[in-house]
């Protein structure tokens, strides 16, 4: 856009949420914690795929030199766009999932509480379809879906 400034995401609630701790344990639990001294460290690539997750709407080199995540190397600041890549492909998915789990358990007060739903812990139904029996109470209880034509659908 000629003429108007870039306003860039405000990243800084990121650190405000996530313990750096627990970005640590979860990549010692699954093993991949770096293990030699990189640019892009797996702490840096894990800050990094959180706010890709967050702010899609930015490029990767985008979101990554505006977290300032890439360590400075005199000889070579800059990073490759494959780089980045290449980062995210060797973390793999299992320190997000453990991270997840960290972030649930220490976000959501009422898992502790034992307020579950069939054992899962509640966040929201939205868009989904429970089916019940086709009973005259559930139909008055639930109502039902009417099609533009005029047909009542199956289920309550």
């Amino acid at each position: 856009m000629v003429g108007k400034a870039h306003k860039h995401p405000d990243f800084s609630a990121l650190s405000q949420k996530i313990d750096p701790q627990w970005i640590v344990h979860a990549l010692a639990v699954t093993g991949k914690a770096s293990v030699r001294r990189r640019k892009l460290p797996a702490e840096q690539v894990v800050w990094l795929l959180i706010a890709l997750a967050m702010f899609r709407h930015q490029s990767i080199p985008e979101v990554a030199a505006h977290l300032d995540l890439v360590l400075p190397d005199e000889a070579n600041p800059d990073i490759a766009k494959s780089a980045l890549t290449q980062a995210r492909q060797r973390l793999g998915e299992e320190p997000l999932a453990q991270l997840f789990t960290l972030c649930a358990g220490a976000w959501d007060e009422r898992q502790r509480r034992g307020r579950t739903w069939r054992g899962l812990a509640r966040y929201a139904i939205d868009g989904s379809t429970l089916r019940t029996s086709d009973t005259p109470e559930n139909r008055q209880h639930f109502g039902a879906q009417v099609y533009a034509s005029g047909v009542v659908a199956s289920y309550p």
